[in-house]
């Protein structure tokens, strides 16, 4: 089996999870497009609710707007109360409507790449409802950054438990202490560790 760097990296660096990627097999990851907006909206819709469900909804939304991604033009003449009758919760809407209202400047779309890692954070988490993980899996899949892993995902959480990682129900300081040693490719961890529970 032909690994990427990263994951020779990871196979040599932690016994446990070399178990998960040798299982695994090899995967590719990159960002998946440049549609910030579409991947940020995702992500809210996506937030406390199953993958299966998110993309129910997704897909309705997408329906309703006869496209096959969100635009900030689809959003931007719409209030609060009929974003949530796409199907959405009060808070969920607050977020896209405060998403839509950035991303309306077509300056910050395209200079996100230029943004310095604090500026991106600070810009984002200003965001009504855009909080660590949110911002966390836009860096990750969104952007591409190498380094990402979240306590705050509970399948992360529950996968390094399933590999006796971490001992369950510990502090989120003792799974952030672990992920420390696959840095810088964290975001290669993570992938492998989501694959090992499907």
């Amino acid at each position: 089996m032909k690994y990427s760097k990263q994951e020779n990296y990871l196979i040599n660096k932690d016994k446990l999870l070399k178990k998960i990627i040798e299982k695994n097999g090899s995967i590719k990851f990159s960002n998946k497009d440049n549609n910030y907006f579409h991947e940020l909206v995702g992500i809210v819709i996506s937030q406390f609710i199953s993958t299966r469900a998110a993309e129910s909804i997704k897909n309705k939304i997408l329906d309703h707007f006869n496209s096959i991604c969100f635009e900030p033009k689809q959003f931007e003449k719409l209030n609060l109360s009929e974003i949530k009758n796409l199907g959405l919760s009060l808070n969920k809407a607050k977020s896209i409507l405060d998403i839509t209202i950035l991303f309306s400047n077509p300056k910050f779309d395209s200079n996100i790449h230029n943004l310095s890692e604090k500026e991106l954070d600070d810009t984002l988490l200003s965001l009504f409802g855009i909080g660590p993980w949110s911002l966390s899996m836009f860096k990750l899949f969104s952007l591409g950054y190498e380094d990402i892993f979240s306590c705050k995902d509970a399948a992360l959480i529950k996968a390094m438990e399933v590999a006796n990682m971490v001992m369950p129900n510990s502090s989120e300081d003792a799974y952030e202490r672990y992920a420390s040693g696959w840095s810088p490719y964290r975001s290669t961890a993570s992938i492998h560790l989501w694959r090992s529970l499907s």
